[in-house]
């Protein structure tokens, strides 16, 4: 087996003593030491920061140092290299004060043989080693080799000093990923952590040497940006970040869409204190996901009263399913060349204590955030079940009830087994409910989203992709989706008869969607301008204000009970 190898310093200012140390190392059957020496410190200093060593053994008396400053000034000079002190004396105190200030090991001259002094100097390599790797893992993170909390909390302090001498600021991004433990849960924490380390390679490269990035824990990660002018440099960074984050990323066979929120406070001068600086960060993070997530929100000072309205939201929530709070509208479906009724979709309504009634765009994100989102899912779905058997058994209509899906409970592993069970319960046929799915949710994870809608048309399940447009539109994968319905989204619809380029969009999703064998509905039709567009180019339904707006059960009853047979296009009168 071949003899490892040890570069060894002597600092020794007695020719004998540095002899006798290397004939001792001669000696050793297991080791070749690459023995060199020099006389001073000052020699000592040069030497190291131009040459490696694997350890140091030191004299403490020399010509131009005495005693334990030694030790200090050249772990000062280089603290990764392992240091043995050679005395002339067997002082206890001595030895214990030398391993305290740094010191790996304590010899003293003249006793013990050469075995004895390798295997010091082995020791000494295996401490340091053993300390360093303690230092790590007290300041980076294992998974991704960046720095972690405490370490980022130092950061941050150096950070703000720098920014008080100079006359530039200093910015600190929290950035957290969008829906992470949806997509934890479905492919698994090894396939989690692949995601984490990719995306923080994908981070490093949005950034300056200078700069530094962290991650906290879990999803969440920081960046500190030093030198910032204004806000222009921030967003710059937070511009790049989401075009490096919006490319796909290839794990296990999966090819996952990912977005992330980022929270940005900027920083000056000496009285920005850390634990503000983050408090301000992370109630941007919360304002960024409240915009619809994959956005970048500057901190405010008016964020600390709606942080403290958020959590209380999020605590009336855990308890408003219970209480009975939550209530379903239903919005007409329109066929727009016979006027028939196509279907109802059902929309979440929640009835406030004190806030009266909000529409999901007020709490929809912080169901999805706290986990909540499944158990009011499956409420949704099964109360839609209901109350369209209650019509079909009042004999008011006979349609189709849809329901928009949230991703995570799209993504759950026991779906299927869900709606079963509902339709079962509820004894609605599998042909009256429609399952509404966002396109960002689909691109999540392609594969997965083909098998998932595979299995609900096979119930015999109608399947409609909500919002087209707005996500990370893939026309290769859309093929592949089984779909027999598009949604426009209202964002396009809104613009027709004012922008004809976005005409032109729609007429072209339009002329997709039937060449793919699918319906498409007009969400959003609010003007009767809007009509005669829309019918010249095909669409086959709309939805919106224009015909009628969300109702509550009781007065979509009334609603059926006198427009459930042929509607024409105008306005109709909810009351």
């Amino acid at each position: 087996m071949d003899q490892e190898q040890i570069r060894v310093l002597l600092v020794e200012d007695n020719l004998g003593d540095a002899r006798l140390v290397q004939e001792m190392l001669a000696e050793s059957k297991n080791y070749i030491f690459d023995f060199s020496h020099v006389e001073s410190i000052t020699k000592a200093y040069s030497s190291i920061t131009k040459n490696h060593y694997d350890v140091l053994l030191l004299d403490l008396s020399l010509p131009d140092s005495i005693g334990l400053d030694t030790v200090q000034s050249l772990v000062t000079v280089n603290p990764d290299l392992p240091i043995v002190v050679l005395s002339g004396t067997s002082d206890e105190k001595t030895a214990m004060d030398a391993v305290q200030n740094g010191a790996q090991d304590y010899l003293v001259k003249g006793q013990g043989a050469s075995a004895m002094l390798v295997r010091s100097l082995r020791y000494a390599i295996e401490r340091k080693r053993s300390e360093q790797k303690v230092s790590y893992l007290a300041q980076y993170d294992v998974l991704t080799n960046l720095p972690n909390r405490a370490l980022f909390y130092d950061r941050l302090k150096q950070a703000i000093k720098r920014a008080t001498r100079s006359s530039k600021k200093g910015a600190l991004m929290l950035l957290d990923l969008d829906n992470f433990k949806d997509i934890n849960d479905r492919l698994g924490h090894v396939a989690g952590d692949q995601l984490l380390v990719e995306l923080s390679n994908r981070l490093r490269n949005c950034i300056r040497e200078e700069d530094s990035l962290s991650r906290l824990g879990g999803d969440e990660f920081t960046i500190i940006l030093n030198d910032v002018k204004d806000k222009r440099d921030t967003s710059f960074v937070a511009r790049k970040i989401k075009k490096a984050i919006k490319k796909p990323i290839q794990i296990d066979g999966h090819e996952i869409f990912i977005s992330t929120s980022i929270g940005i406070v900027l920083f000056s001068n000496e009285n920005d204190i850390p634990e503000a600086l983050i408090k301000h960060a992370d109630m941007a993070l919360y304002a960024a996901k409240e915009k619809g997530r994959g956005v970048y929100v500057y901190y405010k000072d008016k964020m600390d009263i709606s942080v403290t309205k958020r959590i209380n939201m999020i605590n009336d929530l855990h308890f408003a399913l219970d209480r009975d709070e939550f209530e379903l509208y239903y919005q007409p479906q329109i066929d727009l060349a016979s006027g028939k009724l196509l279907g109802m979709e059902a929309l979440i309504r929640w009835q406030h204590p004190q806030l009266g009634l909000l529409p999901p765009s007020k709490f929809v994100h912080l169901l999805e955030e706290t986990g909540l989102i499944i158990a009011i899912s499956d409420w949704v779905l099964s109360q839609a079940c209901k109350q369209n058997c209650l019509w079909q058994k009042e004999k008011l209509a006979e349609l189709r009830i849809a329901i928009n899906l949230s991703s995570r409970q799209f993504h759950q592993k026991n779906l299927l087994k869900s709606v079963r069970k509902i339709l079962h319960e509820t004894n609605l046929l599998p042909k009256y409910l429609q399952i509404e799915v966002t396109e960002s949710t689909l691109m999540t994870n392609c594969q997965e989203s083909i098998m998932i809608l595979s299995e609900l048309r096979a119930l015999g399940i109608q399947l409609s992709i909500d919002d087209f447009g707005t996500g990370f539109s893939s026309l290769s994968y859309l093929r592949l989706f089984p779909f027999q319905e598009l949604k426009i989204d209202r964002t396009f619809v809104k613009e027709i008869a004012t922008h004809s380029n976005v005409e032109k969009i729609i007429a072209a999703v339009i002329t997709l969607a039937h060449g793919l064998d699918m319906q498409v509905i007009a969400e959003g039709v609010e003007m009767e301008e809007q009509l005669p567009f829309l019918v010249e180019n095909g669409c086959d339904g709309v939805q919106g204000y224009l015909f009628s707006k969300p109702m509550s059960a009781t007065v979509c009853n009334k609603w059926l009970a006198k427009n459930g047979g042929h509607l024409l296009p105008i306005p109709c009168n909810n009351e």
